[in-house]
């Protein structure tokens, strides 16, 4: 009983530090392309606005994947387990 408490309490804890991760790559993504836009000195073009934007992607985009199926493994193991 208490170990399956303690697994329940460990996924909402690993839920949250997800959300805040894939909210900082976001929010993360779109400061730095306002601060290229409006705030860059010099001509900004979609060349160098990708640059710039591209490892804020590419996390983003790696951690919406690793979440997803993180997620599709625990209510896969749940359906297995017969929950």
């Amino acid at each position: 009983m208490k170990r399956a408490k303690f697994h329940e309490y460990l996924y909402e804890v690993e839920n949250w530090v997800d959300e805040f991760a894939i909210a900082f790559l976001s929010f993360g993504a779109i400061a730095v392309i306002i601060n290229a836009i409006f705030f860059a000195p010099g001509d900004v073009n979609f060349l160098s606005l990708g640059e710039l934007i591209y490892p804020w992607i590419v996390m983003l985009a790696l951690m919406i994947i690793g979440r997803e199926l993180w997620l599709l493994n625990r209510n896969l193991r749940a359906y297995a387990e017969g929950e």
